[in-house]
């Protein structure tokens, strides 16, 4: 744990303490240790007892606190599964807030608020929803440049929120420096190519993946058909 996150944790347990403690065991020992320290003559093994139930309390609540940001965090996913973008978006929210330098939670805030933008209807709205998108993207990768999830989720958002085709292709390349098989990608590379006019490397990365994707698979399928309006594209342009 670093210093910025430790202090975080310190800080939000003060907050717990001056709120009180859940259990009347606890405000017992909140209540003991004020006295103590409001004895003008301290005795020793008192104050030892004290901190070492004090401690007891910190070590309770900090576990909670690593369980309810695991909880939310699962709980987000799920709501992302389910389509529901302002339920995930509550949940993330408070598991950032519980773990605020954890990339995996911001690329799912990234992936959430994207999701956002493409169901809003207002185009303010929309517009807002893609720059908090973006910003959590980039946030995660100064966090972790080598999680190639955020890498795609970016691509996607940069073609998709905001028409920039070779932003999105750089972001697809990167990803498939990492993971050469990233099906995601290889699939987004082929229209981001076609729709870019790029016709031999749109077909080049159908191609691709007839190669590792197994023969029953419907993404197979989908990448021959491409591969053949492709084709028939390019013997109409000789």
């Amino acid at each position: 744990m670093n210093f910025k996150s430790g202090f975080f944790i310190y800080l939000l347990f003060l907050f717990f303490f001056i709120a009180g403690c859940g259990g009347n065991g606890d405000k017992r020992t909140i209540i003991k240790s004020r006295k103590e320290l409001g004895r003008q003559k301290k005795d020793t093994e008192e104050l030892i007892k004290v901190r070492g139930e004090l401690k007891r309390i910190v070590e309770r609540k900090v576990h909670a606190v690593k369980l309810l940001e695991s909880i939310d965090r699962v709980l987000g996913r799920k709501y992302l599964e389910l389509g529901s973008y302002n339920l995930a978006e509550e949940a993330l929210l408070e598991a950032e807030f519980l773990k605020p330098h954890s990339p995996f939670i911001k690329k799912d805030l990234g992936e959430c608020y994207y999701f956002l933008g493409l169901s809003a209807l207002n185009y303010d709205e929309k517009k807002g929803y893609f720059s908090k998108s973006r910003s959590y993207f980039k946030k995660t990768l100064e966090l972790d440049p080598e999680l190639a999830e955020a890498r795609y989720g970016l691509g996607l958002l940069l073609f998709f929120g905001f028409s920039d085709t070779r932003g999105a292709i750089q972001e697809m390349l990167e990803v498939l420096e990492r993971e050469k098989n990233h099906v995601g990608a290889r699939f987004a590379l082929g229209r981001f190519y076609y729709e870019n006019g790029e016709l031999n490397k749109s077909l080049g990365e159908y191609i691709t993946l007839t190669r590792i994707l197994p023969g029953s698979s419907p993404k197979k399928k989908k990448a021959q058909d491409n591969i053949i309006r492709i084709t028939r594209e390019l013997g109409n342009n000789e």
